[in-house]
Formats: C-alpha cells, structure tokens, sequence
C-alpha cells in the first residue's frame, strides 16, 4: 500500500529525529564547537552583519545559462538575463498562514559568467522589520522573478509580512517553474517536488540535507537554544534551492529554443501547449516527435492541428495511422467525418464506422449511442442515387 510506505517513511523520520535531539542535548557541552557556525564573535561564522538581526552572505557559482537569448516562452520579450531573480524562502511554517515568518531568502542573479547567490538571514522576530527592508531593493527592481512553487506559496508569503509590517512592496513579472515542471514531467514522476526534478531530470544530487518539514522545526530549535547544531543545513538547502532554480531554468530556456528536453518530458503536453501560445514550429515538432514515439495524444494534438489548418491530407495520414496502429476512435469518427463533409462519399465514411464496430471495441454509453446514429445517417446517404449524395448536410 503506497499510502502506508509513506506513513511509515514519515513516522520513522520523526523518531529519527527525535533519536537525534535527545542525543544532541545529552552531549551538549557549556562551551559549542567553534566550527559548527553557531553565533561567535558577535555574529555568525561566514555571515555579514548588515542589521541588528540581520545577516548576509554571498556566494558565486557558474552562469548555467551561458549567454543563451531568453525564450519568449519564460519570460516576456525584452527582457535579459540580468532583469532575472532566481528566489526561494525558507520559513516558520508550511501554511503560509498570517503567523508564518519567513526567516531565510536567497537571492540569485546571473551577471556575466557568473550566478551570484546573496542570503539573507533573520536572527530574531524583532528584526523582521529590517530583514524585509534588506530585501525590498533586489525583489522591487527585478524584472522578472523566478521560482519553485512562489506564485502560490513564497511570493504571497512576502507581500504578507510586508502589509503587516506597514512596508511598501512592488514587484513586476513571475516565473514560477512549476507549472513547467508538472507539465512536463508529472506524467512520467508523479511527484514534481524540486528534490524529485533535481535527481530525475537535471541529475543532480545533494550531499547531507533537510528535508522540508524539517526546516520550521530547526529554526524554532535555533530560537529557543540560541543554536541548533543542524541549523547549517537550512543554510546550505536554501542555497541548492536557488542553484537547482537557476538550473532549471537554463535546461527549459534551452529546450523551448530547440534543444533536448531533459528526463522523460512529457512532449506531447508540451507540444500542445506550444501551439496555443504561438510557438507553432517547435510545437509541430515536438508532437510529431511524440507520435513517432508512439503517444496517441501526440497523434490526436497533431491531426487536430493539421485539420484546424486545412491541412486535410496531412491530417488523414495521421488519422489512418492511428486506425491501423492504435484502433483509434477518434481517429475513425475524424476520417468518417472527412470522407462526409469533405469528400461528400458517404460510403467511405461508412467503412469508417463499419471498421470501428467490427473491432469490438468496449465504448461507453455515449460513444455507442454517437456510433450507432452516425452509422444510421451514414447508411440512409448511401441509399440514396449517386446524383443526391453531393446534397449531404455538413
């Protein structure tokens, strides 16, 4: 039972952790070792003190974008890659609700050959205040922000906590990759959390981590204690986050532009939604690909296309070959369809429908009652002379 295994996972993480606190809180000595990156000195190892309670830190990774022009498709036109924000919060809860903090942001921006990714840290809840103030001026001038779930959980979360502590926030444009991820992906994984895409997809993997639900946890430790031994981790998760984002990103950028699509992308979806969105070429590409591969829906989005085009011809040659390699319904009604309307040859259209009913096919209650009146009206036009079946209604 799926739903068992993961009720057992989660139970066997939280006695795992529980092991680990008792563990950490039997061993704990009045003096903490100096290389953990707990508070010393007046501040945390490798952070700046750029508040009271607030910290920064910045750190310089590869550009995964390398010069590559930006897809219409993800961003709007105009833009380049410096007007990006890649973003990712961690907070003091999973609700987003009107108590959830968020204590932890990266920001990360693409300058040149480089991803600079800065990190802001809230050490206490009275400097809220001037942790959102740190980071108004890169979320307000970006020109199009980038994230993993934000347009539903981090951005709203931030517009939040910026209303209630009375402070102006304006951003512009939103890239939130996963609704890419789901649509290319979630047929083939199931689960497009960015922990599943980074190991599937980009094949990247993590050294010691967190996982999610842990993070509020660690924090509230952190604040209660004055510092959790994990809390380095939260750190370090926050920072793949956005490296991962930008990843991401430039993998996408790159496919929508005629590259390869990484993992077992779902091009049929996206062929799809390429070509109600006015990529038509690469749209037209990716589901003749698919249908070469064998994706009925690919067939089904291209024929439909084709047909909606007047391109007939084109159209019947995949309606045919769905007939002959997948025993498509659809794909018979759309030739019956052609041979009536278009050809004005009811008899051929009725082979269509004879075709179908001689294959057996289970068909629901509607499709039944569809097939069989089309049969009917089919049979009645072929009755009739040759010189009035030119009059068959459209």
């Amino acid at each position: 039972d799926p739903l068992a295994a993961r009720l057992k996972l989660l139970r066997n993480a939280l006695q795992q952790r529980e092991r680990e606190q008792k563990e950490t809180e039997a061993s704990e000595e009045p003096e903490r070792p100096a290389d953990a990156g707990e508070p010393a000195g007046g501040g945390l190892q490798g952070w700046e003190q750029v508040g009271e309670l607030t910290y920064r830190r910045v750190f310089s990774f590869e550009n995964p974008l390398a010069g590559e022009p930006l897809s219409e498709h993800l961003v709007p036109r105009g833009l380049s890659a410096g007007d990006l924000l890649f973003f990712d919060t961690e907070t003091t809860g999973l609700s987003g609700g009107a108590g959830t903090v968020a204590f932890l942001v990266a920001l990360g921006r693409l300058a040149g050959e480089r991803l600079e990714v800065e990190q802001l840290f809230l050490a206490d809840y009275p400097g809220e205040p001037e942790f959102l103030r740190s980071l108004a001026p890169a979320l307000g001038s970006a020109g199009q922000l980038v994230s993993y779930n934000g347009r539903t959980f981090d951005a709203p979360l931030l517009a939040g906590r910026f209303a209630l502590n009375r402070l102006s926030l304006q951003t512009r444009g939103h890239s939130d990759l996963l609704y890419w991820a789901r649509r290319l992906w979630k047929r083939a994984l199931g689960d497009c959390s960015l922990g599943s895409i980074e190991r599937e997809v980009l094949g990247l993997e993590r050294g010691q981590d967190v996982a999610g639900w842990e993070v509020p946890g660690i924090y509230l430790d952190y604040l209660r204690r004055g510092w959790s031994p994990r809390l380095p981790l939260v750190w370090e998760h926050n920072l793949q986050d956005v490296r991962s984002l930008a990843v991401l990103f430039a993998r996408l950028n790159a496919a929508l532009g005629g590259g390869e699509l990484p993992g077992r992308a779902d091009l049929a979806s996206l062929g799809s939604w390429l070509l109600k969105s006015g990529g038509e070429q690469r749209g037209l590409e990716l589901l003749r690909l698919s249908f070469e591969e064998g994706d009925e829906r690919a067939g089904r989005a291209l024929g439909l296309h084709l047909k909606r085009a007047g391109r007939w011809d084109e159209a019947a040659q995949v309606w045919r070959r769905l007939v002959a390699d997948r025993r498509s319904l659809f794909a018979a009604v759309e030739l019956a369809k052609q041979a009536e309307h278009r050809l004005r040859d009811p008899l051929e259209a009725l082979e269509w429908v004879r075709q179908v009913a001689g294959w057996g096919l289970p068909l629901e209650p509607r499709s039944r009652r569809e097939l069989a009146a089309r049969r009917a009206r089919l049979e009645r036009l072929a009755s009739r002379p040759a010189e009035r079946r030119t009059q068959a209604p459209k």
